[in-house]
C-alpha cells in the first residue's frame, strides 16, 4: 500500500501537538479529503448508508489484502466473491457519478478510530451538532466513507478548530470491518516504526 493510498503520519510528523493527544489507542490518523452535511442529499436511510458502507470497507480490505493472506484467514481463495466485490464497487462509483460527484473536498488532518472521528477545519461546529462527516480513505476511490455521529468536543488551534465526532449508527458489520482497517493500518505503522521507517515511507 502507497502512502497515496493511505497517507499516514506525515502532517502528525511535523505537527506532533496537532491531535491534543491520541483519540485512541489503535487509529488510522492522516491527511484526508473530508467534509461533512447536516443531511444526505438526496436523504438515504441510515440502512442504505450503512450498505454502501460495508461495500466499500469490504473493497477496502480486498484492495489492501494480498493472495496468500486471502486464503490463509478463510481457508480458501474466493475469487466469486472478490469479482462480486468489484462489481459492487464499480456499481457504486458510477452511482456516485450519476448522483454528480464533484472533486473531493479538501485535504484535512484526521484521526479515525473505531468509535470517533477528529478532524481540524477553519468552520467551527457547535458541541451537540449532528451531522454526517464523509472521509475518502483512497484517493483512487472517490466515494466517502459516510459517518454519522455527535459533535462532542470542539478545540480551537491557531486559527483552526479541532473537532471530535462521536459516531453513531454504525451497523454491526460495518463496525466489525472498519475496525479491522484501522488495526491493518495500525499495524503497519507499528511494523515500519519498529524497523526504523520514516511515517511517510509505505
Amino acid at each position: 500500500m502507497s502512502s497515496a493510498d493511505f497517507p499516514d503520519s506525515r502532517f502528525f510528523a511535523s505537527h506532533p501537538e496537532a491531535l491534543h493527544g491520541a483519540v485512541a489507542a489503535v487509529q488510522l490518523d492522516g491527511v484526508f479529503p473530508l467534509d461533512w452535511v447536516d443531511a444526505l442529499t438526496p436523504p438515504q436511510p441510515l440502512g442504505e448508508v450503512m450498505a454502501d458502507n460495508n461495500t466499500l470497507l469490504r473493497a477496502l480490505l480486498m484492495l489492501d489484502e494480498p493472495p496468500v493472506s486471502h486464503e490463509a484467514e478463510h481457508g480458501r481463495p474466493d475469487p466469486i466473491q472478490n469479482l462480486e466485490r468489484r462489481v459492487d464497487l464499480l456499481l457504486l462509483m458510477a452511482s456516485a457519478a450519476l448522483r454528480g460527484l464533484g472533486n473531493l473536498p479538501p485535504e484535512r488532518p484526521c484521526a479515525l478510530s473505531s468509535h470517533k472521528l477528529r478532524w481540524a477545519s477553519e468552520e467551527a461546529l457547535d458541541v451537540g451538532r449532528h451531522v454526517w462527516a464523509r472521509i475518502y480513505l483512497r484517493h483512487r476511490i472517490a466515494l466517502p466513507l459516510v459517518l454519522p455521529g455527535v459533535i462532542t468536543e470542539l478545540l480551537p488551534d491557531r486559527g483552526q478548530f479541532w473537532h471530535t465526532l462521536e459516531l453513531q449508527g454504525l451497523d454491526a458489520t460495518v463496525q466489525n470491518d472498519l475496525d479491522r482497517l484501522i488495526f491493518r493500518h495500525h499495524r503497519r505503522q507499528v511494523a515500519r516504526q519498529r524497523k526504523g521507517a520514516p511515517p511517510s515511507a509505505a
